[in-house]
C-alpha cells in the first residue's frame, strides 16, 4: 500500500497526531502480508523536517538524530520516483496540484493499490476519480 506525503511519514517517527493511526495503518499493512511503500523523495523531506526541529531548538541534535536513526529502520519499500515523473505531471496539469503530490498519485496508479495520505486538499481534488486515497484520520476505511 502506497503510503503517502511527508507528513504522514513523519507521523510514524515524530510523536505527533495520529502518530497511532500510523502505527495501525503499519500493523494492518504487516497483518495482510505486506508493507508500505513510500516514495524515494518522502525519506528525504522528513529528515529536512527533523533537521527543521532541531533547527528551531524543538528538540536535541542528538534526539533528531535518533529520530534519523528510526526512519532509517522503518519497514517500508522504497518506489523510485522518476518512473513516475511523466505521469505526475499529467495529473498535476489535470487537477492543478502539485506535482510532489500528483507522484503519490501516479504511484498509487502505478501500483493499483490504495494509499494514505495527511493531504485533505489532495484528496479532495482527486476523489472523484481515485476514491482509492484515503486521508489517515479515516483510516481504516470503513467496511461497506
Amino acid at each position: 500500500m502506497p503510503f503517502s506525503t511527508v507528513s504522514a511519514l513523519a507521523k510514524w517517527v515524530l510523536p505527533e497526531d495520529d502518530s497511532d493511526r500510523v502505527l495501525q495503518l503499519a500493523a494492518d499493512a504487516a497483518a495482510a502480508g505486506g508493507q508500505l511503500i513510500v516514495l524515494d523523495l518522502a525519506l528525504i523531506e522528513v529528515t529536512n523536517a527533523v533537521w527543521k526541529r532541531a533547527y528551531r531548538k524543538l528538540i536535541t541534535p542528538l534526539e533528531g538524530q535518533k529520530f534519523v536513526d528510526d526512519l532509517t529502520g522503518l519497514p517500508v519499500a522504497i518506489a523510485e520516483s522518476k518512473p513516475l515523473l511523466k505521469s505526475a505531471y499529467q495529473l498535476a496539469v489535470k487537477y492543478r496540484i502539485a506535482v510532489y503530490d500528483a507522484i503519490f498519485v501516479a504511484l498509487t496508479i502505478d501500483l493499483s493499490q490504495s494509499g494514505v495520505t495527511t493531504d485533505e486538499p489532495l484528496v479532495n481534488a482527486v476523489k472523484a476519480d481515485y476514491p482509492q486515497i484515503h486521508l489517515l484520520r479515516n483510516w481504516p476505511p470503513a467496511v461497506p
